[in-house]
């Protein structure tokens, strides 16, 4: 009976063991799995703003771009605080993620923080708007100067298509100019019109916002001044200028006496849809969806991986533009976006981000 007894405890205390052992083996196995695995890499994303549809789309382009890697996307949003965005960036850095993307408000005083991300030994990357200071392993900028004379020429040929000549009066609501991109385009649209004498120009400060360049408009409009074309370097600011055209009685589509010349650079939905009614002649395109997938892509397949982006012309599929160009300066890779014009003969290309943000992705323009 004893001996029946010991053998059930003997059995019983094997099975146990054998239980506990399996258990402490699985637990083992997830242990080495977790100690083991890839943590999933993060990148931030430090943006200016989303009070603009162009700003919009960059964060949902960036967003999408770094999720369809199976990454983490962490963001911001400073509302154009640059106190604040710099704030933001330096609690990025504290959670120490695999790279932070910025798109600069003050291309000055980012500077320091960038150093801070140097430091670090964080990979920063700035979009659209870049830094003057610091070390930025990706740089994925547009070509704002040349953006500027395209807008620039565009208004000339319609001024000689209007008078035989290049003249007239060009009016120019140019943005903040601590901005990098803003200043650029500025001197590209300056470095075109000034070489033509016949031509009147009004430039007037309005720090991109749609209110100070309606304001600026109708003040040229109450003075009499006689203006042949309008420009705005940016279209969320360029509201203004379809605003005031239309308070002052002057919006008119291009084929009917009184109307006013209009270019603008970005060329988002709404004005794309001007141009095909008519009312806008042309508009200078920004691919802003480019910047989140060019920027991912590098930090995939060079940053991260530890390699050297290479110099030269960079292939980007599906775009209207297809190529860009990468410079390499210090170890800082500089990716530059060509602009390209939109007009009545192109404005509805498949490949334009306009049409990608709008009729693919869902994003309608709030008119």
């Amino acid at each position: 009976m004893r001996r029946s007894i010991f053998l059930i405890g003997f059995i019983i205390c094997m099975v146990m063991l054998s239980s506990c052992a399996r258990i402490n083996s699985d637990h083992k196995i997830t242990e080495d799995v977790t100690d083991t695995g890839e943590k999933p890499i993060t990148i931030a994303f430090a943006h200016k703003s989303l009070n603009s549809y162009f700003y919009t789309i960059m964060n949902e382009a960036v967003k999408k771009a770094v999720e369809e890697r199976g990454w983490v996307f962490e963001s911001s949003v400073a509302d154009y605080d640059p106190m604040r965005q710099n704030q933001q960036i330096v609690n990025f850095l504290k959670q120490k993620p695999d790279a932070i993307i910025t798109t600069a408000i003050d291309s000055i005083s980012i500077e320091e923080v960038i150093l801070r991300g140097n430091e670090a030994g964080i990979p920063m990357c700035t979009i659209d708007t870049n830094a003057v200071g610091g070390k930025l392993a990706i740089d994925v900028s547009f070509d704002n100067y040349k953006a500027g004379q395209m807008a620039a020429e565009a208004i000339v040929e319609q001024l000689i298509n209007k008078y035989g000549e290049a003249k007239g009066t060009v009016f120019n609501a140019y943005g903040e100019l601590t901005s990098n991109a803003w200043r650029l385009r500025k001197e590209g649209f300056e470095a075109v019109i000034n070489q033509y004498p016949n031509i009147t120009y009004l430039a007037r400060a309005t720090e991109g916002k749609p209110e100070l360049v309606k304001e600026q408009l109708l003040q040229a409009f109450e003075e009499g001044i006689q203006i042949d074309a309008v420009h705005c370097s940016s279209e969320h600011p360029g509201r203004g200028l379809v605003e005031a055209l239309q308070e002052a009685k002057h919006w008119y589509p291009n084929w009917e006496e009184g109307h006013i010349i209009l270019v603008t650079i970005d060329a988002e939905p709404y004005f794309v849809d001007l141009i095909n009614k008519g009312y806008a002649d042309s508009a200078v395109a920004q691919d802003v969806i480019a910047y989140g997938n060019i920027t991912v892509d590098l930090l995939a397949n060079y940053v991260l991986a530890d390699k050297p982006i290479p110099e030269g012309a960079y292939f980007y599929g599906d775009t209207y533009w297809q190529v860009c160009d990468i410079s390499i300066t210090d170890n800082q890779a500089k990716v530059t976006i060509p602009p390209y014009i939109i007009n009545t003969d192109n404005s509805n290309d498949i490949r334009h981000s306009s049409y990608i943000a709008e009729k693919i992705w869902g994003f309608q323009y709030n008119k």
